[in-house]
């Protein structure tokens, strides 16, 4: 099957899209867990993943589950590309909340063509995450992640790129009213065995050590200029 003929399959689509974003190393991905995120019956989801194991899309090991095959992955990743960026401009320039975006960016990533995608990127600015802080896929498809760490574990004086919180909405929310979206840069200025002291934007802001826990630094080199805030995109 042609890389055309695949990509027109929604479906197919949203299956590998899926299983490249529950992927974790080279572990495979349990059919229970793809059914339960596409709301899918199993049996639906057994015959599907039959079908793309044949199309070499993914690897599916029966009793184990399915892996993603290079192939498999750089569909997914175009998809996800469309996707992501489209997230960014609804929630940038049409001010969407996070979840409408989100419904939003599913339905327009089956839609648009790969010409008009990298139109959207260079508009954006190519920018290397979603408002989520996910990593954005190159047009040439690597996943585009970005190592991180915790807040917690970063040393004084470093410094890092806010990446996402994996916290509740409120924390989030908490956040942003700080200054730290996704794509912001930081600086930790003093620690305690119960908070973190850092700077960002000309501000100092306190976190509580729970919280710097949860929120992921990217390991990125230190900027060049002062720590401030995240690009126009983010």
């Amino acid at each position: 099957m042609s890389e055309d003929a695949i990509a027109a399959s929604e479906n197919v689509q949203m299956y590998l899209v899926s299983l490249l974003r529950l992927s974790t190393a080279e572990q495979a991905v349990p059919l229970s867990k793809l059914a339960e995120v596409l709301d899918v019956s199993p049996v639906s989801v057994n015959q599907m993943c039959h079908k793309l194991h044949d199309d070499g899309l993914l690897v599916y090991v029966p009793y184990k589950g399915v892996t993603i095959t290079p192939t498999g992955r750089k569909l997914a990743s175009r998809i996800l590309r469309r996707h992501r960026l489209w997230e960014v401009f609804l929630v940038k320039h049409l001010h969407m909340a996070l979840q409408q975006a989100h419904d939003s960016a599913c339905r327009l990533e089956h839609a648009t063509s790969d010409e008009v995608i990298e139109r959207l990127a260079q508009f954006l600015g190519d920018p290397p995450l979603n408002p989520e802080g996910d990593p954005i896929p190159t047009s040439a498809g690597a996943s585009g992640a970005m190592p991180t760490r915790a807040l917690a574990d970063m040393d004084i004086g470093q410094h890092g790129q806010y990446v996402r919180c994996n916290a509740s909405d409120t924390c989030r929310e908490f956040l942003a009213a700080q200054g730290l979206r996704p794509g912001t840069w930081l600086q930790v200025v003093a620690t305690a065995h119960d908070s973190v002291l850092l700077e960002s934007n000309g501000r100092t802001i306190g976190l509580s050590a729970a919280l710097a826990s949860m929120v992921r630094v990217s390991v990125a080199p230190t900027p060049s200029g002062p720590v401030g805030p995240a690009p126009e995109h983010a």
